[in-house]
């Protein structure tokens, strides 16, 4: 259980409903996959919260920084209460990011509550206003929680809630013997209509989330399937929660009446070859250059017989290239690589400087979804092309970059196409998402070289 990422999200709710199993659900799911994770107690000094909570976790918990405003400066709270130790605190936080600026971060603050107790209210808000930018500018996901049962709570969440990229809420059992809790989702910024029902989850021995309760079982507005998990709704619309946003972004760019009916038919996995002319926005450039250069790219591709191969493909210009998806064979998208870096090679050969086309081509999939645009022509958007265009974005001219699960797919369909796919190494692309990315190269086509992106990496680590 998660909020979505990169984002920075508040939960409010009585005391002992579930925040803090949450926040540390979301701390032991972040060292897990080797995020660096910062925890504010206001309760627990470091020593004590990782025992308590991380016992037998001792490799993870190296990831793991506890700041406890109580301790920063001594074990005694001499100056604590001076607004000082709130600029102190924040600095702390700011120099724990910077040293890890190379890796993801996941940030915690358990709870608000306290610092209410002991500052003043226009101090508590200068911080918060201050470390919420600063975490949003780093791109960290965080939680903070605080406590409602008291007006005061209530009064200063409703001043900070503009700050957040959602807000969650939790309750209590009614039978609070019980080892189970519930949290929903109250809203999300830019979402007003945005709801959801509440989830029950059980906790085992050590507080850790074993289940999440199934609700009843609704149909996706957008892929037509059912929804066996908790749903979230829109304009009292149900979906799958990974479904939402694409459908937002949907709605946002077509409006309701090209997408309400494009249903599971419209779904499809497809198999990714992006591609973009390297350095075609050159000033230098003429325009009438760069037109040149994109219908020579166009005419090679078109020439290519991998590329006639799948009747059934799906072609989405881009301006500076194109993204294609085959339906049928996943090997197209390497076999057309291979084929136009060879066309390219002789074109490039016969031309003057300001004619050669140097490209980078990137191959993943994934599902994308099929929709009209205003002039009533099919569109696609979804996870597949954005993976593709992630994959093809780490790359550098020439290179022919393969995400790894797609690489692994080929390797079992060909085992030859081994000794032509060599391991880059992983790489944590937008919203803290890590791939593994292979390059294909041999002595006609690709990049032998590391791109520089895994060169700017291996440096900074």
């Amino acid at each position: 259980m998660k909020p979505p990422d990169l984002g920075v999200y508040l939960i409010s709710g009585p005391k002992l409903s579930g925040k803090l199993h949450y926040c540390n659900n979301f701390i032991l799911n972040g060292l897990t996959d080797g995020v660096f994770c910062i925890c504010i107690s206001s309760s627990f000094i470091e020593k004590q919260y990782k025992s308590i909570f991380f016992s037998g976790l001792e490799d993870l918990c190296l990831n793991l920084k506890v700041l406890n405003p109580y301790t920063l400066k001594g074990d005694d709270r001499v100056g604590f209460e001076n607004s000082h130790a709130l600029t102190h605190l924040f600095e702390e936080v700011r120099q724990l990011i910077d040293s890890n600026s190379n890796r993801p971060v996941y940030f915690v603050l358990s709870s608000l509550t306290n610092f209410l107790e002991n500052f003043s209210d226009q101090d508590v808000t200068k911080f918060v206003t201050s470390l919420v930018f600063l975490l949003k500018n780093h791109e960290v996901n965080s939680i903070f929680t605080i406590d409602n049962a008291d007006p005061t709570s209530s009064i200063f969440v409703n001043k900070i809630a503009h700050l957040f990229d959602g807000l969650f809420e939790t309750k209590l059992p009614s039978d609070s013997s019980q080892l189970q809790r519930y949290i929903k989702l109250v809203s999300m910024f830019g979402n007003n209509n945005l709801k959801s029902d509440w989830i029950n989850y059980t906790l085992d021995d050590n507080n850790i989330i074993t289940s999440i309760s199934n609700q009843s079982r609704l149909i996706c507005n957008l892929c037509k399937e059912q929804i066996n998990e908790s749903p979230v709704f829109y304009q009292e619309l149900s979906f799958h929660q990974e479904h939402l946003p694409v459908y937002m972004k949907l709605f946002n760019f077509y409006g309701n009446s090209k997408i309400a009916e494009f249903g599971s038919s419209g779904i499809l996995y497809t198999n990714f070859f992006f591609i973009d002319i390297v350095g075609l926005s050159d000033p230098s450039l003429s325009v009438k250059n760069q037109i040149e250069k994109i219908q020579i790219l166009n005419n090679l591709i078109n020439s290519c017989n991998s590329y006639k191969k799948d009747r059934e493909k799906k072609i989405l210009p881009t301006g500076d290239g194109m993204a294609i998806g085959f339906l049928t064979d996943p090997k197209l998208p390497v076999e057309l690589s291979l084929e136009l870096h060879k066309k390219l090679g002789i074109h490039n050969s016969n031309s003057p400087n300001q004619s050669i086309i140097q490209v980078r081509i990137g191959i993943g999939s994934g599902h994308v979804f099929i929709v009209n645009d205003l002039n009533d022509n099919q569109n696609l958007w979804g996870p597949g092309i954005i993976l593709a265009r992630r994959v093809m974005d780490l790359g550098d001219q020439g290179h022919i970059l393969i995400e790894g699960s797609f690489a692994v797919n080929l390797f079992n369909i060909d085992s030859e196409l081994k000794k032509d796919i060599h391991y880059l190494g992983n790489y944590f692309i937008k919203h803290n998402q890590k791939i593994d990315v292979y390059s294909l190269h041999n002595q006609y086509a690709g990049n032998v070289e590391i791109p520089q992106k895994f060169l700017d990496l291996h440096k900074s680590i």
